[in-house]
């Protein structure tokens, strides 16, 4: 057993301010990535060790090299943690070994009330591979102006504008293209849409005419989609 595993956790003061507490939210994704990989080594047959992704920012294993607009603080945790007051797992979640919510028990260990909100993800999709993560204490969610994400949240509110992101998502398209597959009524119609996306910052243009969703957009976007299902 590592030596670490061992050691008590982490425990915030309360009282404490809250740049303290996003450092001691920032020290347990670093614990609980540790654990995870750990558990992952055990599970499977002798392979070589795994790698520990860049904790402070989302990175593209295909390039090697974090996304421009990527965050420069990013604390995070697993995508199928469950509600407090879930008692089973969905039957499609894939738990860690015999504990279906143990990414949910292991934040509540070492962030007590009034806790945090933390995501990650380690993908491959058309871009390639794809690691990510972001967090935040609750007091600071809940002290935020959360009008000001209206634009981001509201430019995925149009079913042709998803499914645009989902094109984008595994392949960079040229707008023709997008008008072809999608069946538009005319590329007035795609850039309409794409214009609201890059205005809420879901997607952009590497070069006239062609698009694409930004790696530090692929696992917020499938984290919205994960978080909208009934489970």
């Amino acid at each position: 057993m590592d030596e670490r595993d061992s050691a008590p956790p982490t425990q915030p003061d309360d009282g404490a301010p809250l740049k303290d507490r996003v450092a001691t939210l920032e020290q347990l994704v670093e614990e609980l990535t540790e654990l995870v990989h750990r558990s992952d080594a055990a599970s499977d047959a002798p392979s070589s060790a795994p790698r520990t992704p860049d904790l402070k920012a989302p990175s593209a294993s295909s390039t090697g090299t974090p996304a421009s607009n990527a965050p420069d603080a990013a604390p995070s945790q697993a995508p199928d943690a469950a509600p407090s007051q879930a008692s089973t797992a969905p039957a499609h979640e894939t738990p860690a070994g015999d504990d279906p919510f143990w990414a949910l028990r292991a934040l509540k260990e070492r962030l007590p009330a009034p806790g945090g909100v933390v995501y990650t993800g380690s993908v491959d999709v058309g871009q390639g591979h794809v690691e990510y993560q972001w967090g935040r204490p609750t007091e600071h969610l809940l002290a935020s102006d959360w009008a000001e994400h209206a634009e981001s949240v509201a430019a995925l509110g149009h079913p042709l504008r998803l499914a645009i992101m989902r094109k984008l998502l595994d392949a960079e398209h040229a707008v023709a293209q997008l008008v072809d597959e999608l069946e538009l009524a005319s590329t007035g119609v795609a850039y309409h849409h794409l214009s609201a996306l890059q205005n809420g910052g879901w997607v952009t243009s590497p070069r006239r005419g062609t698009w694409t969703v930004p790696v530090s957009r692929v696992v917020p976007l499938l984290t919205i989609i994960t978080a909208l299902e009934n489970g």
